[in-house]
């Protein structure tokens, strides 16, 4: 597994300030985007799900963990007798895939899932993404209000990642993360590269919830810089690291399968976590396959997998929170990008 190490802490601070300023720069100038033009009725929505029988086959382009997206992919194999290929990206790299493939017009992907806003406002300005017409998006158990937006798009599950650290390795545990700034772990610590709007936010978090010397307190620390959370996980359960604050609940599969890893949300459980937006989009090469395509909800442990695109339980517990603060309903829009509830039951 290949490392990505900023040699010095000053280095890791300057990546993330000029990460923080690119990403408030382009979610400044998104647009929201149209509205829903409405679901389909019973009579659309059957012929839609035949005409997608007959296509066969569709491609979805995803940030989920690979676990979950095959467990998706089997299921509605199972049940609709359609394909699933899946491509599991980081968000900017399928943003790089997608703008190459609508630029070409050769396009191959059916449906982006996602984590980073402004990304999401970027697509919608463009004009990329369809109406999304299925009928558990306007289900009464769906809060259109809270996750049917912005625009076309709509959340569909929340990724949670918390600490994670190899009981062999790390014996000690972590009860929080300054936990991590602990002399032992020194070198031994995994974190992510903010190469998306959501990693960014972790960090900008990360100096809400702990102060803003935090940041420099964790690069003293010399931590191994990683692409995406899921080779942090794979770093831990190794042994090439002892510990994270940036892990996703399949820690707790492999912790099932006997690997010497433990898992644990952050800050008294206002974790951090971050919603997952979904777009069907126009261009789609399957169009009536990608609107009967079923998505993970979740990011933790092996529970449901599966779930209709807008499926009324997003993964979350009905509103949209600022992370520590229980009580105060935010709604999503062009200028914040706010994370999920921090208080999540874990899916397990």
């Amino acid at each position: 597994m290949r490392s990505f190490i900023t040699s010095r802490p000053r280095a890791l601070v300057l990546m993330l300030t000029v990460g923080v300023l690119a990403v408030l720069a382009v979610a400044a100038s998104g647009a929201s985007g149209a509205a829903s033009a409405g679901p389909a009725s019973k009579a659309q929505w059957a012929a839609i799900v035949a005409k997608a029988k007959k296509e066969g086959s569709v491609t979805i382009y995803s940030a989920q963990a690979p676990t979950n997206l095959q467990a998706m992919a089997a299921k509605f194999k199972e049940k609709y007798g359609i394909s699933v290929t899946v491509n599991r990206q980081i968000d900017s790299v399928m943003l790089s895939q997608i703008n190459s493939e609508i630029g070409s017009g050769k396009v191959v992907a059916d449906v982006w899932v996602q984590a980073s806003k402004n990304y999401v406002l970027g697509a919608l300005e463009n004009k990329w993404a369809a109406d999304a017409v299925g009928p558990d998006l306007y289900a009464k158990a769906y809060d259109r209000s809270k996750f049917a937006k912005p625009g076309k798009a709509f959340i569909v599950g929340t990724a949670i990642l918390a600490m994670a650290w190899n009981t062999q390795a790390y014996p000690k545990g972590l009860k929080d993360i300054p936990d991590l700034l602990d002399p032992a772990l020194k070198g031994k610590i995994g974190i992510p590269q903010p190469t998306s709007a959501s990693f960014v936010d972790w960090y900008l978090w990360l100096e809400e919830t702990y102060g803003n010397s935090f940041l420099q307190k964790l690069a003293a620390q010399k931590p191994k810089i990683y692409l995406s959370s899921l080779p942090i996980l794979q770093a831990i359960t190794s042994g090439e690291i002892a510990a994270s604050p940036f892990v996703p609940g399949q820690a707790l599969d492999l912790k099932k399968q006997g690997a010497p890893v433990e898992f644990k949300l952050a800050n008294k459980g206002n974790n951090w976590n971050a919603p997952f937006w979904g777009l069907v989009l126009k261009q789609a090469p399957h169009p009536n396959a990608a609107q009967v395509l079923r998505l993970p909800r979740h990011e933790g442990g092996s529970r449901d997998v599966t779930a209709p695109l807008g499926n009324g339980d997003p993964g979350c517990s009905g509103r949209l929170l600022r992370a520590g603060a229980e009580s105060e309903a935010v709604e999503p829009d062009a200028e914040e990008d706010r994370r999920l509830p921090g208080a999540l039951e874990l899916a397990v």
